[in-house]
């Protein structure tokens, strides 16, 4: 199952891709985060479909959710970064308001920042609330799976210095509002085993990033294990399990207003974004 977060008609819906039309079934649920809980429900519901036309993605996550991301999860990436892999997973936190769907514009201020970066990211979508979980049984509680692109300002996030020190700013480089597209949805009993998924990334159809999930330091449990270590999840919550080696920062490549970034993971989809920058 495919599920969506979407708009059309002039309301937010909820809905599964079935022949090739989105199936509404908004009604079967109390809001989104109650349908990663108990999915299954969605099969029963008779609604009205759309056109993929007619729709407007909607990040597959609520307002009420926190979206984690690991950072150096892959060993080339690390070692491309010149940062040695920290002793246990290294997260950070994105506010809801970052996101954008599939299809919406990555937008920046070219006030603020001058140099965004694409990062391609396998994501776990939590599906019942979860605290202090073993890895052996953290796959249980997620829902599913989808993408994420944690778009970044590197020239934010790279570029303080404290004396002679240089800092890494998370919360400047990593949380401007509409910059980090998620989706298109979120799959669901189709990927049984997450650590095996060919994951690239591809910038106006120039492959940049081409690696397998088998490659991550940290699996998708131990992550989701670890986060539940800290807080507990609750269904919708997400989390971004890291990227391959060959962002932009070190092939000395940056994002343009016009360019076309696509994520593409096996057993999922392509997650496709437009840059737009907006002058102030």
């Amino acid at each position: 199952m495919q599920l969506v977060r979407f708009h059309a008609d002039g309301q937010d819906r909820i809905g599964y891709f079935e022949d090739d039309v989105v199936r509404d079934v908004t009604t079967a649920f109390d809001s989104f985060r109650d349908a990663l809980s108990r999915p299954g429900d969605a099969a029963g519901a008779d609604e009205e479909t759309f056109e993929v036309s007619e729709i407007t993605y909607l990040p597959p996550t609520t307002e009420r959710n926190t979206v984690f991301c690991a950072a150096l999860n892959y060993e080339a990436h690390a070692e491309e970064s010149d940062i040695a892999v920290p002793e246990w997973p290294l997260l950070f936190m994105k506010l809801p308001q970052t996101l954008v769907g599939h299809g919406e514009p990555i937008s920046y201020h070219t006030s603020v920042t001058q140099e965004i970066d694409y990062e391609a990211e396998l994501a776990a979508v939590i599906g019942d609330s979860a605290r202090h979980i073993d890895p052996e049984d953290a796959l249980d509680y997620v829902a599913g799976y989808t993408i994420l692109n944690d778009t970044s300002a590197r020239d934010l996030q790279l570029g303080l210095q404290v004396g002679d020190d240089d800092l890494i700013d998370w919360f400047s480089g990593k949380t401007m509002r509409d910059t980090t597209p998620a989706g298109p949805t979120v799959v669901i009993d189709e990927i049984d085993d997450p650590q095996s998924l060919d994951i690239v990334s591809r910038v106006n159809g120039d492959v940049l990033q081409d690696d397998n999930t088998e490659m991550m330091i940290r699996s998708v449990a131990e992550l989701v294990s670890f986060a539940s270590s800290r807080v507990e999840l609750s269904p919708g919550d997400i989390i971004a399990t890291g990227t391959p080696e060959g962002v932009g920062t070190f092939q000395d490549i940056k994002l343009e207003d016009g360019d076309t970034v696509e994520v593409e993971i096996q057993g999922i989809g392509t997650l496709e974004n437009t840059v737009e920058a907006v002058d102030d």
